[in-house]
């Protein structure tokens, strides 16, 4: 094992002895602080996928789902299995994969090797005035870009004023568990040491949605 993946290993051994859900707001700082440690590690790794990918132009998108993927590594990494940076990277290729079906959805590898086209321009067809038109092959192909676009930067504004309001770590994912509709992938947790019920989970989205909306008043 490389010197760089040892220190990865001993970052991801010093984040399972924090329990920031047990150790109530000076926990969380902590982990938040050695996550965005690790994270550091692990940035020529992830800018190398989200070049692979394609996904260069919207860096902050790409970068909130791997972290996602970091995230969800830490919770499932098995050391007998596979070294954390070989597990973390299939989540993480897993991830803008993902991002990289919603926001552009013929670039895909299926779609080329199936030579799928939204819109045809060998399908001009001459008019009965002057111009033509186009056949379109896929009719849907607008709206599900007007909402692809309309979502990355609804996902770009949240993750700015998160950043504005300094949400702890471990809320931010909830919130983004939320929006996206799956299931929890941070600390299961809170404070107390008890496991977050669904309501408590809807109270930290809420609250954090309150403090947004006085960040973008104020």
């Amino acid at each position: 094992m490389s010197p760089n993946n040892q220190a990865i290993e001993a970052q991801v051994d010093q984040l399972a002895t924090i329990a920031p859900r047990s150790t109530g707001a000076g926990g969380h700082l902590r982990y938040d602080k050695a996550f965005a440690r690790l994270m550091d590690m692990l940035a020529s790794r992830i800018a190398y996928q989200v070049r692979r990918y394609g996904l260069g132009d919207m860096a902050d998108d790409a970068q909130q789902v791997c972290a996602i993927a970091v995230h969800r590594a830490l919770e499932s990494y098995d050391p007998g299995k596979a070294s954390f940076t070989t597990h973390a990277t299939w989540l993480i290729k897993g991830e803008l994969q993902s991002l990289r079906h919603r926001v552009r959805l013929d670039q895909r590898q299926s779609a080329q090797s199936a030579n799928i086209r939204t819109v045809s321009l060998d399908g001009l067809v001459p008019t009965s005035g002057n111009g033509a038109l186009f056949e379109i092959v896929d009719e849907t192909a607008e709206r599900a870009m007007q909402s692809s676009v309309g979502n990355a930067m609804a996902r770009r504004s949240l993750k700015r004023l998160l950043d504005q309001i300094r949400a702890p770590g471990f809320e931010r994912q909830i919130v983004w568990d939320t929006l996206y509709d799956r299931a929890p992938s941070g600390p299961a947790k809170g404070a107390s040491g008890q496991p977050l019920s669904s309501e408590q989970r809807r109270q930290i989205v809420r609250r954090t949605f309150r403090n947004c909306a006085r960040a973008i008043a104020a």
